[in-house]
């Protein structure tokens, strides 16, 4: 008898025990199940964004070509597009605004565990800037980008949904016929020109302004009428500060900063001038105060567009190197253009002085580059200057300095009165260079030289932009910089940036 009853309690164990492991094994089943779901939802997830980061990289590839290309090419029209490994969709018929791929062997291989890549990238002109139904100045670049991961399976237990969202290939397979999972994602970038001259005054350090009250900075538009008065064929002219046609896009913007120790006190002196426009410092502005510091004597100034969030990089330019020039030595006996694909190149070995570029034929225009070994000194009195005629561009580097005295510098009455037709670039690595105008001189042009001091004496007019190192007014008189809002579509372009970003989920490029 007690061996049966032992026999029975053994089987009871038995019977508990397998009981028990059923349950446990239930359990476990029952967690696995849960849980190995929500293990490859999870590393999906982190692959979706890993795949964005990927598509990401696409554009900033496209982004960074763009950039290096304008640092020595400031006409995107002829960037190298085909010496580079891109290559035109449709060159029949959209060469110029096309779109254009970049080669696989040269798209950007992110890597890690999920195999991160960028599958293709994209680039064509989104819309071109300009007046009129025909917009005709530089382009706005659209960039496409579509990047892929490998994914860890096709089983998933999150809703179906979330796998049409993500575009999820769990399904996919090779042409051999081999599983391969996989996520794509695509997104699009719209990038505008970023142009050197976009404002009335750039300055590195100094900002000190003129001291009268008929001195001031403000804008027009001289390619539209009802923001110009009638000019020449190029565009009209400023309309003077009394007129209604004057704008308020004369912005002015220094990089100095102060001192760690004293960080709020006045980076740029306006001593009472008249600014149309925003006037921005890095920094020097104490957000407890409702006064600004970082600018001193403002009270002609709007003081909600007085900021201190100025913080860009001013890069000083650089003289081309040329392989044939049309004229080299010391002074042509005169200068003639060429197209805007094949400019005339001089190549001076000295300084210059008072010049005028003949005008090419009617109906059509003329582009001519120049480079100046030495000053350019245009000299003082009647007939000193440089005539620009209506439709002619020119470039003009300089490895002096400039003085331009009281000289009529495009503004005579055969030159063209536009900014955009006349680029000069200081060039000088010397920390003593200088630009220096005086007197009652007229200038319209644009100056680019962050290396260079300048200082305009007396009732000095200048109609168009500087980019210098330091910006100084003596006197003042009835004087004053007029920015040109045409240089802000049409001037050498210093980079590119975003305009609009966004996730396309119609599907890949």
């Amino acid at each position: 008898m007690k061996k049966q009853a032992l026999h029975r309690c053994n089987a009871s164990t038995l019977i508990i025990s397998l009981v028990v492991i059923a349950c446990i094994g239930v359990s476990i089943a029952a967690s696995f199940q849960s849980l190995v779901p929500k293990y490859r939802g999870t590393h999906q997830s982190i692959v979706w964004q890993e795949t964005l980061h990927g598509a990401d990289a696409g554009v900033e590839l496209a982004l960074d070509t763009l950039n290096t290309w304008t640092k020595s090419n400031k006409n995107p029209d002829t960037f190298p597009w085909t010496s580079n490994s891109w290559t035109i969709t449709d060159s029949t018929n959209y060469s110029a605004n096309g779109e254009r791929t970049l080669a696989a062997a040269s798209l950007p291989v992110i890597g890690g565990p999920n195999n991160v890549r960028v599958t293709k990238i994209a680039v064509d002109v989104y819309t071109r800037e300009g007046t009129g139904t025909s917009p005709n100045y530089n382009p706005w670049f659209r960039i496409r980008s579509t990047a892929r991961a490998d994914l860890p399976g096709k089983y998933v237990s999150s809703d179906s949904r979330d796998v049409e969202l993500r575009r999820m290939k769990l399904a996919a397979t090779t042409s051999a016929g081999i599983p391969d999972p996989y996520v794509t994602r695509t997104v699009e970038v719209v990038a505008r020109p970023r142009y050197r001259s976009r404002r009335a005054i750039t300055s590195v350090n100094d900002v000190i302004l003129g001291h009268s009250t008929g001195w001031e900075v403000d804008s027009f538009d001289s390619q539209d009428t009802l923001k110009s008065s009638a000019g020449t064929t190029a565009g009209g002219i400023y309309p003077g500060s009394s007129s209604s046609k004057v704008q308020t896009n004369g912005n002015v913007a220094s990089a100095k900063q102060n001192p760690a120790s004293s960080p709020y006190g006045p980076l740029i002196a306006a001593n009472g001038a008249l600014i149309k426009g925003e006037v921005k410092t890095n920094g020097g502005d104490d957000p407890a105060t409702a006064a600004h510091e970082n600018v001193s004597d403002s009270s002609r100034i709007d003081q909600s567009r007085i900021l201190s969030d100025f913080n860009e990089e001013i890069q000083a330019p650089t003289a081309p190197t040329w392989t044939t020039t049309t004229y080299s030595g010391a002074g042509p006996a005169s200068y003639v253009t060429g197209t805007k694909a094949s400019p005339t190149r001089y190549n001076l070995t000295g300084n210059l002085g008072t010049f005028a570029v003949t005008a090419p034929s009617a109906g059509t225009t003329g582009y001519i580059e120049i480079i100046v070994t030495g000053n350019l000194s245009t000299g003082s009195g009647s007939g000193a200057g440089i005539t620009i005629p209506p439709n002619v561009y020119a470039n003009i580097w300089v490895r002096g300095n400039v003085d331009f005295s009281n000289a009529s510098v495009n503004s005579t009455s055969t030159s063209s009165k536009v900014a955009s037709r006349l680029s000069v670039y200081g060039v000088s690595t010397s920390s003593s260079a200088t630009y220096v105008s005086s007197g009652n001189g007229v200038q319209i042009l644009t100056f680019d030289g962050p290396n260079y001091s300048a200082t305009l004496n007396g009732t000095v007019e200048t109609t168009g932009s500087f980019v210098v190192k330091n910006f100084l007014i003596n006197g003042g008189g009835g004087g004053g910089v007029h920015y040109d809002e045409e240089l802000g579509r049409s001037a050498p372009i210093d980079g590119w940036d975003v305009a609009s970003y966004f996730e396309d989920s119609r599907g890949d490029l």
